[in-house]
């Protein structure tokens, strides 16, 4: 039987996790469909996966390229910002916040992809190893499916998909105010056009407020660096610690020329 891309697709684990290069699991499976993409690739689904894929493109198998343990999302909520960039990150809508509110994960939910991890600006995102076999863990929701595996990655491209239509369904009422515009009548326009004008006049305290947004970030980020350097100096490797007590030790200096010119 001639492979498909629904065939192909069924067999990755629907982590979106980008590991193999590609922008989620239906561009990889489309990519070996059309023989432009070797079979070991998928890091979540390791041996099992890369035998399946073997067998079914009737391909020599491959060692996998590279493997990833099942981990879930863990946000350090006293350091988290919210900033939202991991929910705008999550392919399966995992995370849970709004705008200056605490983040948390979903663990019911996570597939332990990774996105949000280098998305996080204060590095408060770390993965946390679990001794389940297939994530997520709501895959008794997945339909239509026995095996745990399948039932996983079903109910996992199910959320993708929904998030998917969710977004793109978002963006449809900007598209139709922009022809209910273009049909306005010409006082109407005018009309828009100097409430543009005045809004820009009193923007100011909006830039003020960004200035205020990029210098609690920076300060964040700062934080997050300390705290990196100081984890770095303790349970680092050797390379890690020497770096983190250069970091440390050159921040030190900075801070003391700071106090000295204040």
């Amino acid at each position: 039987m001639t492979p498909t891309l629904h065939t192909l697709n069924r067999l990755l684990p629907q982590t979106q996790c980008r590991e193999c290069g590609y922008q989620g699991c239906e561009p990889y499976a489309q990519a070996l469909l059309s023989g432009e993409a070797p079979i070991n690739l998928c890091a979540p689904g390791g041996d099992t996966v890369m035998h399946d894929l073997a067998r079914t493109l009737q391909r020599p198998p491959l060692a996998p390229a590279k493997t990833q343990a099942p981990a879930l999302a863990l946000i350090d909520e006293n350091v988290c910002i919210g900033c939202v960039a991991c929910i705008r990150v999550c392919p399966v809508d995992a995370i849970l916040g709004a705008t200056k509110q605490m983040h948390t994960v979903l663990t019911d939910e996570c597939t332990g992809c990774g996105l949000c991890v280098p998305s996080c600006p204060v590095d408060c995102i770390s993965m946390v190893a679990v001794n389940d076999t297939h994530l997520p863990r709501n895959r008794f929701l997945g339909q239509h499916e026995n095996e745990a595996r399948f039932q996983a990655s079903t109910h996992a491209q199910s959320r993708y998909q929904q998030q998917q239509t969710r977004r793109q369904n978002y963006t449809k009422p900007t598209h139709q105010n922009r022809s209910q515009t273009t049909t306005a009548n010409p006082a109407a326009l005018i009309a828009q056009a100097m409430a543009r004008a005045q809004a820009q006049q009193h923007s100011s305290p909006a830039a003020n407020r960004e200035q205020f947004r990029q210098r609690q970030l920076a300060e964040a980020q700062a934080k997050a660096a300390y705290r990196r350097a100081l984890r770095d100096v303790q349970y680092g490797n050797a390379q890690e610690k020497a770096a983190a007590l250069a970091w440390l030790r050159q921040h030190k200096a900075e801070q003391e020329a700071q106090a000295a010119s204040d």
